[in-house]
């Protein structure tokens, strides 16, 4: 294997997940070779990001790993890795967007003969579920707060829409309400309209950008697009990846001006592992035949 893995295990293993994180990396190694082959940006973003500004790697307790890629070179890295014959489908497997298979409004890289089934995958026996990258498409932020705020409630009905076709359970009664509104009102012509209003000021220069696919508040969601520019390579374990051009600035106004300080056990406990079930070895589909 690879220098990387050996150097990342000696590491202090504090959550046991260096194995897994190793994994990851391996992937990101190999998606930064093929976006450079490409002319594709990208940028570690959230956790990711902050793990590589803070941490120079993961954050210690971290099991993924997310990266922004925008619009215009996400839609091409989609239509790329399948056609141009590149993009090695022995090793890796591309699980694009807005399929049966992943109804949410990311895609993602896994690679092959490994396992991380997710708590909400558990019963999805014709998923793949190896080890992942999350790709998540950076788009341009409407030039309004009223915009904005329209941006966020159609990306919110999208994703409790898709988070009905996985058969989330919640116990919560206002997301039990928000996912039965979802599951009746965003299907076919209404979905494509939401999904639009999200991405129509990708055809405009503007002055802000945004994922409104992920976890992080109307207030966390939108960022300076001179904050990105062109990725800057930093240090990641014992490789170097690409971060925001002002990535500094960009964790800032996403986790707030003391970003750099370590979280305490209750901010932990809030970003719970991803993973249910994981191995580096052995392939998922025996773990849903054999365990699950």
């Amino acid at each position: 294997m690879s220098e990387f893995k050996y150097v990342l295990q000696e590491r202090e293993d504090i959550c046991g997940i260096k194995k897994l994180q190793d994994k990851i990396l391996e992937i990101m190694v190999y998606l930064d070779g093929y976006f450079k082959a490409h002319n594709i940006k990208y940028y570690l973003m959230g956790g990711s990001a902050l793990g590589a500004i803070r941490h120079k790697g993961f954050i210690p307790w971290d099991d993924d790993l997310d990266i922004f890629i925008p619009y215009r070179d996400y839609l091409r890295f989609l239509e790329m890795s399948e056609n141009d014959g590149e993009f090695d489908t022995e090793k890796f497997y591309l699980q694009k967007e807005r399929t049966e298979e992943l109804p949410d409004y990311i895609s993602k890289v896994r690679i092959n003969g490994t396992t991380l089934i997710e708590e909400a995958n558990r019963n999805k026996p014709n998923m793949h579920q190896g080890i992942f990258v999350d790709i998540m498409c950076l788009n341009n932020a409407a030039p309004t707060r009223l915009g904005k705020i329209k941006q966020y409630i159609c990306a919110g009905l999208l994703k409790a829409r898709a988070l009905t076709k996985i058969g989330y359970k919640t116990d919560s009664k206002k997301k039990k309400i928000e996912l039965f509104i979802s599951k009746i009102t965003v299907n076919g012509p209404i979905e494509r309209f939401l999904l639009h209003e999200v991405r129509k000021y990708n055809k405009y220069e503007t002055v802000e950008k945004t994922h409104l696919f992920g976890r992080a508040k109307f207030k966390n969601s939108f960022y300076l697009a001179s904050d990105f520019g062109e990725p800057r390579y930093v240090d990641f374990e014992t490789v170097k990846l690409a971060v925001p051009q002002n990535a500094e600035h960009y964790l800032e106004e996403r986790y707030g001006e003391d970003y750099m300080e370590m979280p305490s056990e209750e901010t932990k406990a809030i970003y719970q592992s991803h993973a249910f079930i994981w191995d580096t070895e052995k392939d998922y589909k025996e773990y849903i035949n054999e365990q699950i």
